[in-house]
């Protein structure tokens, strides 16, 4: 059966549940309401998994307003209004004008010939996954991989790798996982971790800064990094003895001197971080005033005067962003309308007039009353990260926060803040299978990767990530957020 007829009968089994499940009748403590909303979740989970993200997503904010379940100026405020979904557009502005301009490529180059990385192979490789990683941290995992990727591939045609040697195999795996790893250490252009972040806000008034985040992320990220090399170093034991003695030097000297389009775009963007440390750690500090006044700007701000410089100052008559190419070929809108359509949807199913959560807490509840925080996390973690391995990221993140969040208040033992936190994470942490994120496809794509070794190890580190997020991360979360 080709794909076109695959679709077809996605969308007519999506649009049975949408039309059809509010005519069952309701169960006691759910209303007709309640049946709206089931339909329309269950049926948009299926376009979006098995169809696609565009034109779903307008689907999905129309049948909410044809319903009724909320109002479409509500739509429109909660979805492409959202705080969030304007972060995410003018930062991944600025992530496209790093990568246009060189930086991204550079940190690429520096982290694999610097003098750790010249130490021994293993050395070198660790250097050369643990900065996807980093770059992972600051854009988006599918440009980091793209990065690094094509390094990668002109290594193993110097060092005469075929496909299919173990070798190669690793280290494109381990940029897959890297750049997963990385795109949990930060909220910045990441839309998995911001969505349950604003979803905490909208629901509890609680709040979790970059910063504080970014130390919770880089920590059990590193931990899981580390895990990953001791599941390659002992468990995969590749021969590493051909990249003895590889000389890397050339690709620094590969790399032209920083022009004053790239000197000028990376000040600019350290700027923007130590705004968001000061607005983070050091606004009562110093000069009260200042730290004040910047935390009151947000996250977007900044990014935006930043966007607004780099659009005015000219080197060689030229401004150092083009506006248009930034918001056309650097902004992903599919996705953004994607991650708007699931705010809306998510905000939906929590409506106290729509009765789902309170229908959750009541029936769920007695049967984890007597559970520990510890064990309640490790089953959300655990869920979270399976789940995430098999379908949409970001879907995820919203469904498993939207179900556990009622839970949780319900329990009274946990801390919101650290459980969305995991709950973000966990959702970040897809490394076993192609279809879970894109890196994963284009990794599973290349040739270099057998997809049952993508299983197998892939899915090693996805186990030690729910170990190491329910028992470490969530304990940090909660100590610092």
């Amino acid at each position: 059966m080709d794909k076109s007829k695959k679709n077809l009968i996605y969308i007519l089994i999506a649009f049975a549940f949408m039309l059809l499940f509010p005519l069952i009748p309701a169960p006691e403590g759910l209303t007709t309401m309640s049946m709206q909303a089931f339909g329309l979740f269950i049926g948009i989970m299926i376009l979006w998994n098995f169809v696609g993200i565009d034109w779903p997503s307008f689907l999905c904010m129309a049948m909410i307003a044809i319903y009724g379940l909320m109002k479409p100026a509500a739509i429109f405020s909660s979805g492409l209004g959202n705080a969030t979904i304007g972060f995410l557009m003018v930062f991944f502005m600025l992530s496209h004008v790093l990568s246009q301009v060189g930086f991204s490529r550079r940190m690429a180059i520096w982290f694999m010939t610097n003098k750790i990385a010249r130490k021994s192979s293993w050395a070198f490789v660790i250097m050369f996954l643990f900065g996807a990683m980093f770059v992972a941290s600051f854009m988006s995992q599918t440009a980091a991989l793209l990065i690094f990727l094509p390094i990668a591939e002109q290594i193993f045609r110097e060092l005469d790798y075929q496909k299919g040697d173990r070798v190669p195999q690793m280290i494109v795996l381990g940029l897959g996982i890297a750049v997963g790893i990385g795109s949990a250490n930060t909220p910045l252009g990441h839309a998995i971790i911001l969505i349950p972040i604003q979803l905490l806000l909208e629901q509890t008034g609680l709040s979790v800064n970059i910063i504080s985040y970014s130390i919770f992320g880089f920590i059990t990220g590193l931990i899981i990094f580390a895990a990953l090399i001791l599941i390659y170093r002992f468990l995969y034991r590749p021969d590493l003895s051909r990249m003895k003695g590889y000389d890397v030097s050339h690709l620094r000297e590969s790399l032209p001197a920083m022009d004053k389009k790239e000197k000028i775009s990376a000040v600019l963007f350290v700027i923007v971080i130590a705004i968001w440390i000061i607005q983070s750690c050091f606004k009562n500090l110093v000069i009260p005033f200042i730290g004040i006044k910047l935390s009151a700007l947000g996250n977007a701000i900044p990014v935006m005067v930043v966007i607004v410089i780099l659009c005015m100052w000219k080197v060689d008559g030229k401004p150092i962003m083009d506006y248009k190419e930034s918001v056309t070929k650097g902004v992903p809108w599919s996705a953004l309308i994607f991650n708007a359509a699931v705010l809306v949807l998510s905000g939906t199913l929590t409506l106290e007039d729509v009765g789902i959560s309170n229908f959750l807490v009541e029936k769920v509840t007695p049967l984890v009353s007597g559970l520990n925080q510890g064990v309640f996390i490790l089953i959300i973690a655990a869920l979270c990260i399976i789940a995430t391995n098999f379908s949409s990221n970001t879907v995820c993140a919203t469904v498993f926060f939207t179900i556990s969040a009622p839970i949780a208040l319900a329990m009274g033992n946990v801390n919101m803040v650290a459980l969305a936190s995991v709950i973000g994470a966990a959702a970040s942490y897809a490394f076993a299978t192609p279809p879970s994120t894109m890196p994963m496809a284009v990794v599973a794509g290349t040739g270099w990767v057998d997809v049952k070794q993508m299983f197998k190890y892939g899915g090693l580190a996805a186990i030690a990530s729910i170990l190491i997020l329910s028992f470490i991360g969530y304990p940090i979360a909660a100590a610092i957020l």
